[in-house]
């Protein structure tokens, strides 16, 4: 038995320790950095955070905390910073008052996983008075801790590159970090954190809020007509932790109460959500009793009537949180329920009797929402009664059901309207798949209230077939499917109906979603023909691995001094990998210094002879033909800001003047520029390059010129096709590209931030236009393809 000690560990099962490879894991990796500066802000050392996205998509995290101790550790012998960097759960303990009362994170492993999955990390620590800086490589030190430059200020920054040898996705998200770090500062009453992306159009953002939740759930109402001026506010401390209370209600029908525990989204609730709830349903009900809106002999208002508009945030602050359910994100600490219950109780309603008139107005909301809670159950009682839509005996009649009993075996396929069910219906597994075709548009239920959602066909027909119910009768173990598929065209229309029906899932039985039944089919992308070879592909990065398959050893790929570059499919991978921080980099300069100087950078021989600084520019330039390089250069003229070169291109004669700042030579992307180019030099030569596979030849200029061209090569012979959508395919090709398990692709529905989906369902599902304007026309210029 092999036993697996310390960061050996993670690198061998990251998933257990980030959750994933993929999107999800990648971002964990900041979010776990970032947990260790917001610590330091509970614990009331630190008031700014800023993330950079760098160009290579390396990470930049910087506090102005206390910085991570830097004095060797007795038992260890070593450095705590170093310590904290590569021992598991070693965070937080730094000695007699330097622990943290509150912590963060879920997971609790901290920075050491971050230093074990980065292909390279460097640690700067500000701290008794000196700059100390450690550089590491997958989780092992490259050297000790080095003092540096005396400094007054304090804090840490860490630098790390995700380790692409691990990692499915290199790729970070600017709008995934920005909503995490916007929750985070919402949360974190005052503290200032900034995000900067340093690559392409260079987005930026920065969030502070002092009023903290209370400006959360302001946030979260803006696409919605509040009722009442203000947000109902309160917070309470115990000697274990503490609780604030963010409320306010709407005129929309949808509940949207988030609760969260050191800063953790508790998405599957807890003892402070249902302390929460508890307290809520009671008062409201005491405070419609006592002003005459309720007499004793009626029944009184239900919870779910009650919570119908309600925007509210319950953060919890504990010292030892308990964390239970199947994703750990639900609190289990028995004592927080009664804790939150007497304070919602004892707040709420002293604000009741201070604002009787917002009272009311949330009462009559209320009793209406039971009123159509009533019309709906007596509709659905009439249905059962008569054997109609919504009796399990009686299945819509356009649903093709499938043979097998085990839900779990079982999956159906949404589609859009009778032709593609038509399809969908041929092309099928009748034993395992059973296919639902929607005529037209369902309701939008974001703008629809209960009863009216209920006497919808296609939302009858849809409830019915999957069988859970909805509201306070859904049932998860009724679920008739443990995969439901929508599977819609790639058109507008077809967007438009698998966002109606997601809005309907996600507001009405948002369970599926958190039980992972909920998929999105996709559809190839090409089809390839290679003699009397098809083959179907999803993805732009599956198109080259089939393209360059069965080809790696036919290449001949030579440099400007001959030298072979022989790719195999590991060389490839780790030359595309490269090439991606060589061309961040690069179009960061580009940004600053345009095109023209990048492009001469790359193709003379400033970069393979890693000129460092502008003397060290005009001594090389100066020396005219440089052996090999595609220019002879001469300078024109210097001064102190500037440098003046004439390069002509020695093949064709064409002459240019370039004026370079001296600056440029000593910027930190320059730098890193050089660096990435060094690396590829050894890999696979200098540029240019000819390629010849066969009788077909090419020549590519530079490093990033290479790939296409490899790649323009290796097609020669294949015949391909684009798919614009399910319509394009006959029922075999959508049985064997879409639907069978075997060769189809889903995407699976997850909720990462219910609070940012929540708001992002209001803004474009719901009433108000002006926020979905101000959207369509931020972000219509990124779209690539528009059906109209």
């Amino acid at each position: 038995m092999t036993v697996l000690e310390g960061l050996e560990a993670v690198r061998k099962r990251p998933g257990m320790y980030i959750g994933s490879t993929g999107v999800r894991g990648l971002h964990h990796l900041v979010y776990e950095v970032v947990d260790n500066s917001v610590d330091e802000a509970l614990a009331g050392h630190c008031s700014e955070v800023q993330v950079v996205i760098h160009p290579d998509n390396s990470i930049t995290v910087t506090d102005d905390g206390r910085g991570i101790p830097v004095a060797v550790m007795e038992k260890e012998g070593k450095p705590a910073v170093e310590v904290v960097l590569t021992v598991l759960h070693a965070g937080g303990k730094f000695g007699e008052g330097e622990g943290y009362k509150v912590s963060g994170g879920l997971h609790g492993v901290g920075v050491s996983v971050v230093n074990a999955l980065s292909e390279r990390l460097t640690v700067t620590v500000r701290r008794d008075g000196f700059s100390h800086t450690q550089d590491y490589a997958r989780g092992v030190p490259q050297g000790p801790l080095v003092q540096g430059e005396p400094t007054d200020e304090t804090g840490t920054s860490i630098h790390f590159l995700p380790d692409a040898e691990i990692m499915d996705e290199s790729e970070f998200d600017f709008s995934i970090l920005e909503q995490r770090l916007r929750e985070t500062a919402f949360l974190t009453r005052g503290l200032k954190i900034g995000i900067k992306d340093e690559r392409g159009e260079g987005k930026a953002a920065e969030f502070q809020y002092e009023g903290g939740i209370e400006d959360f759930v302001v946030y979260l109402n803006e696409n919605k007509d509040p009722i009442g001026k203000k947000v109902i506010f309160f917070e309470a401390e115990t000697p274990d932790g503490a609780v604030e209370v963010a409320m306010q209600w709407n005129t929309t029908y949808q509940e949207s109460v988030f609760s969260f525990a050191n800063n953790i989204n508790t998405h599957e609730g807890g003892t402070h959500l249902s302390g929460f709830r508890s307290a809520l349903t009671g008062t409201m009900n005491k405070f419609a009793l006592d002003k005459g809106m309720l007499k004793e002999k009626d029944a009184k208002l239900a919870g779910e009537d009650i919570r119908e508009g309600l925007t509210a945030v319950i953060s919890a602050k504990l010292a030892e949180p308990q964390f239970e359910g199947q994703t750990k994100t639900k609190l289990g600490n028995p004592a927080m329920a009664g804790f939150v219950q007497n304070i919602v109780n004892t707040k709420l309603a002293e604000f009741l009797e201070e604002n009787p008139q917002e009272g009311t107005a949330i009462i009559k909301k209320a009793v209406a929402a039971a009123q159509a809670r009533s019309a709906a159950r007596k509709a659905r009682d009439l249905a059962r009664n008569k054997s109609g839509a919504l009796a399990n005996s009686a299945l819509p009649g356009k649903l093709a059901e499938c043979s097998v009993r085990d839900p779990a075996l079982r999956e159906i396929f949404i589609v859009e309207g009778d032709s593609a069910g038509g399809s969908a219906k041929q092309g099928r597994d009748r034993n395992t798949q059973a296919v639902l075709p929607l005529r037209g548009k369902i309701l939008n239920v974001e703008k629809s209230r209960i009863d009216k959602v209920l006497q919808n066909a296609e939302i009858q027909a849809l409830i019915t077939a999957l069988g859970t119910g909805i509201r306070d009768e859904f049932d998860i173990e009724k679920a008739r499917y443990h995969k439901i598929i929508l599977m819609t065209d790639a058109d507008v229309d077809g967007a438009h109906i698998r966002t109606l029906a997601l809005t309907l899932i996600f507001r009405e039985m948002p369970e599926l979603i958190e039980a992972g039944y909920v998929y999105i089919a996709k559809p190839p992308l090409y089809k390839i023909k290679r003699g009397n070879q098809v083959r179907y592909i999803e993805r732009e990065s599956e198109l080259e691995e089939i393209l360059l398959s069965d080809k790696w050893d036919k290449f001949r790929i030579t440099d400007r001094d001959g030298k072979q570059f022989n790719i195999t499919e590991t060389r490839w991978q780790k030359f595309g990998r490269l090439l991606k921080q060589y061309e961040g980099w690069a179009a960061a300069l580009r940004a600053e210094h345009g095109n023209d100087i990048v492009t001469f950078l790359e193709e003379s021989a400033i970069l393979d002879e890693s000129v460092a600084g502008s003397v060290a520019a005009i001594e090389l330039i100066s020396r005219a033909g440089i052996e090999g390089s595609p220019y002879e250069t001469s300078m024109v003229e210097e001064d102190e800001i500037d440098i003046v070169v004439r390069a002509v291109e020695t093949r064709t004669g064409l002459a240019r003047t370039l004026r370079m700042r001296r600056s440029l030579f000593d910027q930190p992307e320059y730098k890193s520029l050089v660096r990435v180019h060094q690396e590829l030099l050894q890999l696979a030569g200098t540029p240019p390059f000819s390629i010849v596979l066969g009788d077909v030849e090419e020549e590519a200029l530079s490093f990033a010129a290479l790939r296409p061209a490899v790649l323009r090569v290796a097609q020669k012979g294949v015949t391909m096709s684009r798919f614009k959508g399910l319509g394009e395919m006959n029922a075999d090709q959508l049985g064997e590209t879409t639907m069978n398990p075997a060769s189809r692709t889903l995407a699976k529905v997850n909720v990462e931030d219910a609070a940012e989906a929540d708001r992002i369902f209001s803004m474009l599902m719901g009433d108000q236009v002006e926020p979905r304007r101000d959207f369509i026309e931020t972000n219509a210029r990124l779209v690539a393809n528009l059906d109209v």
